[in-house]
């Protein structure tokens, strides 16, 4: 599925094809999150169904190919209505959509990884997944300059949604061919409805330090969304280019992601995950602070090739250490526990950036603003933090 996203790169392909059908900047902050805001909400709507299961490849191939239908959707819509409100609008919702659905099974994956991989193996397994899908992606991307000058316009994004669309569906083809190992019975979970398990969240999580001290974490990094959203429309127009120039901005974040992602491949089994989320974080605070000064066309490469590294080696980082903090019993609920609080931080910080955008405040301001919130985030997993990790190798 990242092979088919590096076509429509919402940080990039997304942003643009939002301002250039006449999205507010509201719509164009929001763009960056769209599909992590519906990959946030969708795990706590199965959380109750999936705990206590113990087989969760089920749950994986019934959701899936419906995950992969707002892509095509969007590409008819691009080809058929042109520019308009409603192309602006099914871009946008679509995106969450997309998300939302896709959202359902990824407690069922978590899961997945959590049965079958040994915890000491889990955040190299991490990152060579994510290596090799950055690499395909990295290939796509290259397409997406090209692509938009022969057809400039909403004929162009709808191509880049199409090539999306055939790779998403290859990457559920491919799922399909996966034999998930013979699973002893789980421990028996009382069985809940939808809100009884949100009244029993406050008691999974009283009295941990270690889970709290996460949460806050996991909130603060979102401060990154003040400014991705109009970063890559700050460097069109600073450097006075044209749309397709997000073509090479999409092609620097991939080669980050793949240095990134390789860079962890290698290191991540002799390494805490609290250090990939601290090495994520300075990251995103050279981004930060580097996007204050940065005028050049090779300068704005580099921001967004070192946003590209730090967003999957924190996915990396991430994904380990959730389920290093998971408690014995409801594990699916836990875990979408930390995809839900991100839900409040990230509209809050793109709609901060947004009114701040709009309101005509200097690009300077919202970069800073963006690097206190990584800062503080940053703080929270530093040693004498609450987030007490054991190293692992």
């Amino acid at each position: 599925m990242f092979v088919a996203l590096g076509a429509i790169n919402s940080y990039t392909v997304g942003t643009s094809l939002v301002e250039s059908l006449g999205g507010s900047p509201w719509m164009v902050a929001l763009m960056p999150m769209a599909a992590t805001l519906g990959f946030s909400i969708g795990p706590i709507l199965t959380a109750h169904r999936l705990d206590g299961e113990c087989h969760f490849l089920p749950a994986l191939r019934r959701s899936l190919p419906f995950s992969r239908l707002p892509i095509l959707l969007t590409a008819i819509v691009l080809f058929v209505c042109g520019a308009g409100p409603l192309s602006l609008w099914t871009v946008l919702l679509s995106s969450v959509v997309y998300g939302v659905i896709g959202g359902f099974s990824v407690g069922a994956w978590q899961q997945l990884i959590l049965r079958t991989v040994r915890p000491d193996q889990r955040s190299s397994l991490f990152a060579t997944r994510y290596l090799v899908s950055n690499v395909l992606a990295l290939a796509v991307a290259s397409a997406v300059g090209p692509i938009l000058s022969r057809w400039p316009g909403t004929s162009g994004y709808g191509i880049l949604h199409v090539i999306a669309f055939a790779g998403a569906m290859l990457s559920y083809r491919l799922l399909m061919g996966v034999r998930e190992p013979q699973a002893t019975l789980a421990a028996p979970v009382a069985r809940r409805n939808f809100l009884e398990n949100l009244r029993g969240v406050p008691e999974l999580f009283a009295g941990d330090r270690r889970l709290m001290g996460y949460l806050v974490a996991v909130v603060l990094i979102n401060s990154q969304f003040l400014l991705m959203g109009f970063l890559a429309v700050h460097a069109i127009e600073t450097l006075r280019q044209g749309h397709s120039y997000v073509g090479n901005l999409t092609s620097a974040q991939m080669v980050g992601a793949v240095i990134g992602t390789w860079i962890t491949a290698r290191v991540a089994n002799r390494c805490c995950s609290r250090t990939l989320l601290i090495a994520a974080r300075l990251l995103l605070l050279g981004v930060a602070l580097g996007a204050i000064v940065t005028t050049s066309d090779y300068a704005f490469r580099l921001l967004f090739a070192m946003y590209g590294a730090a967003i999957w080696i924190n996915l990396v980082g991430h994904n380990t250490l959730s389920l290093e903090l998971l408690p014995a019993a409801r594990r699916s609920t836990v875990l979408a526990v930390f995809s839900l609080v991100q839900v409040p931080s990230m509209v809050i910080a793109a709609e901060l950036g947004a009114w701040l955008w709009h309101a005509g405040v200097s690009f300077t301001w919202i970069a800073a603003l963006s690097a206190v919130g990584i800062v503080g985030s940053l703080l929270t997993l530093l040693p004498g933090s609450p987030v007490l990790l054991r190293e692992q190798g």
